[in-house]
């Protein structure tokens, strides 16, 4: 079921190029680990040294270090250890964690009113909500161009969440839509106000719109690094369903 998530995840963050090749998903250019890594999502077993020489060539093509996500179940496990055999190290953990929408119903009753909650959800990404998204994201020109680029070439249902208090930005965050999964991404709250509850007032809106649309099952992919994230998710009873980890190319000079 792993592989499911992971193509979930996938269709809702898209790199500025991916390449397929021999079963292996090359993200190439992005801004963050998920948007610039490998994902061996298929065939993990067949010919794993050559393939990962090739990709090594591939990449430095594009100036780019090899780097691959692996998922903690066993299927990896041996490709796992032929790329540390290969001098890639870890860097970086996450986990993906999922809820049950459906018993939530009578808690996000409280939170279907999104005027009434400072919440405004748009079914298409507009500029003004990516003009805001990169403010508090604090992107660099480079970024914000990326990733305007990126999420503009989503195939999946996207929506949009902009949380607005007195007429101060508060927080956003944006969600795709795939059979009866919502995809969480990127919730950001502005430096100024957190931890003052709204990040949870964001998700649970976005949670009660959720199921308003028909999702039952919700999914985000949360960095172990991400103190705030990790304890959001967990307030609302967010489980981790699996861990992972990325292995980059270590640089001997």
């Amino acid at each position: 079921m792993f592989i499911k998530y992971e193509e979930l995840l996938l269709n809702s963050k898209p790199a500025a190029f991916t390449t397929l090749y021999e079963g292996l998903i090359i993200n190439y250019a992005g801004i963050n680990q998920f948007t610039k890594s490998i994902h061996p999502l298929y065939d993990r077993r067949n010919n794993i040294h050559e393939r990962i020489a090739s990709v090594e060539a591939i990449l430095a093509n594009y100036n780019q270090i090899p780097e691959y996500r692996i998922v903690f179940q066993k299927d990896y496990q041996e490709f796992d250890e032929e790329l540390f055999r290969n001098g890639y190290e870890r860097s970086g953990h996450g986990t993906v964690k999922m809820i049950d929408i459906k018993p939530l119903q009578n808690e996000l009753f409280t939170f279907a009113n999104f005027i009434q909650n400072g919440v405004f959800i748009e079914e298409e990404i507009k500029d003004f909500w990516l003009d805001d998204f990169s403010y508090l994201m604090n992107y660099s020109q480079v970024e914000d161009k990326i990733f305007r680029d990126s999420i503009k070439r989503l195939i999946v249902p996207c929506s949009t969440f902009t949380l607005i208090e007195e007429n101060t930005l508060i927080g956003q965050a944006y969600a795709t839509f795939q059979e009866n999964y919502m995809i969480i991404n990127s919730i950001v709250i502005n430096k100024k106000t957190r931890n003052l509850s709204y990040g949870k007032r964001l998700l649970m809106s976005m949670l009660s719109y959720g199921l308003k649309r028909g999702a039952e099952i919700a999914i985000a992919d949360v960095d172990y690094l991400d103190t705030a994230g990790n304890k959001l998710f967990d307030k609302v009873k967010f489980e981790d369903i699996y861990g992972y980890c990325y292995r980059i190319k270590r640089i001997t000079k």
